[in-house]
Parts: structure tokens; C-alpha cells; sequence
């Protein structure tokens, strides 16, 4: 089982999904505690928990799932926060800007189906905030995997391959 699980964890697109998946949780707890704890609005607090989320995101990314051996560096950095701004600070603003603005029009369905699936404690807000949200990480980080493994931690050996 321990083997089984080392052979899985070799695999790239395994690290970036684990990895991308304590960023996410780090970035939708700190959401709800800006928006709904602090009464931030809500494309603030977004701005806020995935600028953070952006910056942890680098480190566990650069070790992790692409086992960089390149030395950090403010430039590296500024173009994984750049890139990765894009994907979460513009892409993730544009979905959760659409779909809650899409579910804001449907509220009684949305209340339905909250009491429908037994979710009675959330409100409307908190509810529609959250479905927008993980949309909106599924879009982005299709747009982060790509730009990571091409620009940012690109390994030089592979461009070398690929030229002969």
C-alpha cells in the first residue's frame, strides 16, 4: 500500500491537485472569514484571501510538485504571482462575479436547494459565495497547471529533449 501510494505520488498532476487543494481550503476559509466574518465585500475579500493563498501557493509549488532545484528569486516569484494572479486575482473574479450575480436572480431556487440537500445553517450568501467560488478554482487552476508547467518551473532538461 506505502508503495503503491509513493508510485502515485511521482505523478505531477497528483502533487499539483494535493498541493492545489490545501490552497484551495486555505483560500475559501480565509474568504469566508474576510466576507462573512469581517463583512468584507465579497470581491475584496477574494482579492485578499487569494493573494495570500498566491504566495504560499509558490513555495509549495516550486518543492513540491515540481521539485524545482532553481534557487527562489523575487523574479520567479513576480511571475508565478503575475501568472498566477491572473489564473486566481482576474479568472476566479470574473466566475464568482458571474455566478453570483447569475444566482442572485434565482434565490428561491437556491434556497430550495440548500433545504433540499440539508444544508439549512448556510445562509443564501454564504452558500452561493462558496459554489461560486470552487467553480471558479476548477477554471483557474486548469489556467495555473498549464502556465506552471510550461513557464514558471519548466525543466530545462525537457527543452533540451525536446529539441533533438
Amino acid at each position: 500500500m506505502i508503495k503503491q501510494l509513493k508510485v502515485i505520488w511521482q505523478v505531477k498532476v497528483i502533487r499539483f491537485m494535493s498541493v492545489g487543494a490545501i490552497n484551495t481550503a486555505t483560500d475559501i476559509t480565509l474568504l469566508n472569514i474576510f466576507a462573512l466574518a469581517f463583512h468584507i465585500p465579497t470581491l475584496i475579500a477574494n482579492l485578499m484571501s487569494a493573494s495570500i493563498s498566491i504566495s504560499m501557493s509558490y513555495f509549495l509549488n516550486h518543492h513540491i510538485v515540481f521539485r524545482s532545484i532553481d534557487k527562489h528569486s523575487w523574479t520567479k516569484f513576480a511571475h508565478f504571482f503575475i501568472l498566477t494572479g491572473f489564473g486566481i486575482l482576474a479568472i476566479q473574479t470574473l466566475v464568482i462575479y458571474s455566478i453570483t450575480h447569475l444566482l442572485a436572480h434565482h434565490l428561491i431556487a437556491v434556497s430550495q436547494f440548500e433545504l433540499a440537500m440539508g444544508l439549512r445553517s448556510l445562509s443564501v450568501r454564504a452558500f452561493t459565495l462558496n459554489i461560486a467560488k470552487l467553480l471558479a478554482v476548477v477554471v483557474a487552476m486548469i489556467w495555473n497547471f498549464c502556465m506552471y508547467h510550461f513557464i514558471i518551473f519548466r525543466n530545462k532538461k525537457d527543452l533540451q529533449v525536446g529539441a533533438v
